[in-house]
């Protein structure tokens, strides 16, 4: 496994934390620069292992510095892969967002949103956990079951049910996606984070 692998970047504004969001902006993301000549074959070759990284940009000028970067999305943005030796230089200033996840057990999803439900039992930052949700939604998008919802602007809500509710939602039949984390970071290998339920 190479030291130095291709990451997307998630950048939170400060004062915010909007994981559904930072989905829609990794789905964007994904889809804009695989077709983007400057991007393309790192966007392909990123794709077998696509690590995300949320990080948080902590004043207006490095929020607009960000904005002037290739991106997706507009209250999260996504950033095309790059390798971490390539960051730059803004990118090596920014602090990974590792404040806490405060989440609602309970939620109604408008139709044809997606229900992002956060496991409970394990103990994930709010960058670990933007993450996580970016995973599912990229999932979600190439699972080829949720076209409409990509062109709606992948809207959703994030829930982190109580654990009994989690466990029976992981053989819904509308269960789109069921991401099982890498261990690279904050987790175990193999631990089922974030779970996407289409809703009609």
């Amino acid at each position: 496994m190479s030291d130095d692998p291709l990451r997307m970047y998630l950048v939170v504004r400060r004062g915010s934390f909007d994981a559904v969001a930072g989905g829609a902006a990794a789905v964007g993301c994904v889809r804009r620069f695989a077709e983007d000549p400057d991007w393309a074959e790192a966007v392909g070759q990123w794709r077998p292992r696509p690590g995300k990284v949320c990080v948080r940009a902590r004043t207006e000028s490095q929020w607009r510095q960000v904005l002037e970067l290739p991106h997706a999305g507009t209250e999260v943005v996504a950033l095309p892969p790059r390798r971490r030796s390539e960051r730059e230089p803004l990118l090596q200033r920014l602090q990974a967002h590792s404040g806490p996840a405060d989440l609602p057990s309970r939620a109604v999803a408008p139709p044809g949103a997606m229900t992002y439900l956060v496991n409970p039992e394990v103990a994930m930052t709010a960058g670990k956990v933007g993450a996580q949700v970016a995973h599912a939604a990229v999932m979600a998008a190439d699972s080829g079951r949720a076209e409409d919802w990509v062109q709606a602007g992948c809207p959703g809500v994030l829930l982190a049910p109580p654990a009994e509710e989690f466990a029976r939602a992981c053989a819904r039949p509308e269960l789109l996606t069921r991401v099982e984390d890498a261990g690279l970071t904050e987790v175990p290998p193999g631990t089922v984070t974030v779970l996407a339920i289409a809703q009609p």
